[in-house]
């Protein structure tokens, strides 16, 4: 009996080891799989917010130059457009070519237009652009860059209203002469030029900060 028992003890011994040993076993595997999953988690989490990085500051410069452009666009047309005002302005006085200055004046009014409605929808590209960053510092840029665009929006429009007046005054010239009163008309002019110069130092000093600060 004492053999058996002996024997017996022995296998049950061996047969408990051999059990530690393949739970033990599975234990490691199953702790060295989960370190596995979580390493490929924290590294897919790694990538995925490095692609959504890559992916917004793509986002952020595509939108910024598209917006820059659409400003380039806006800028030209205005410039364009002062350049037929100021023709007209030449010609009413002290020349009082009417026709001309009617003709400049459609030209003027017609790219002042143009440039107030680009203006505005740089504004909103701008805007748009703000939405793929959150850096405080190309924030306060497009900040300014839409206050620049709405600037142009709004000087774009006084001087579409200039030309709108100095047309009118040119067309009752050409029908009526000197027996017409554009009084009137004249002080409107004359007030929206006013006004215009005021926008441009506005304009003028948006502009200087970007170039200061930014280059």
């Amino acid at each position: 009996m004492v053999r058996i028992f002996d024997r017996n003890m022995f296998i049950m011994l061996v047969s408990i080891m051999i059990g530690v040993i393949v739970v033990t076993f599975f234990a490691a595997d199953i702790m060295r799989r989960s370190e596995i999953e979580g390493y490929q988690d924290e590294i897919q989490t790694i990538t995925t917010e490095k692609q959504l990085i890559e992916e917004l500051s793509k986002n952020f410069t595509d939108h910024f130059f598209k917006s820059i452009g659409s400003l380039d666009l806006s800028r030209e047309y205005r410039a364009d457009g002062n350049t037929y005002f100021d023709l007209a302005a030449s010609l009413w006085y002290p020349q009082g070519e009417y026709e001309k200055v009617m003709q400049n004046c459609t030209f003027s009014m017609d790219k002042h237009l143009f440039a107030y409605e680009n203006f505005l929808n740089t504004k909103v590209f701008f805007g748009q652009t703000g939405a793929f960053t959150s850096e405080e510092k190309y924030l306060t840029i497009i900040e300014l860059y839409m206050s620049l665009s709405q600037s142009g929006a709004k000087m774009s429009m006084l001087r579409y209203n200039a030309s709108k007046y100095l047309y009118s005054i040119a067309e009752n010239k050409s029908l009526y002469g000197d027996n017409v009163n554009v009084s009137d008309l004249l002080d409107l002019f004359n007030l929206t030029n006013a006004e215009y110069m005021m926008e441009f130092a506005v304009y003028t000093q948006i502009l200087d900060e970007i170039e200061s600060e930014y280059g």
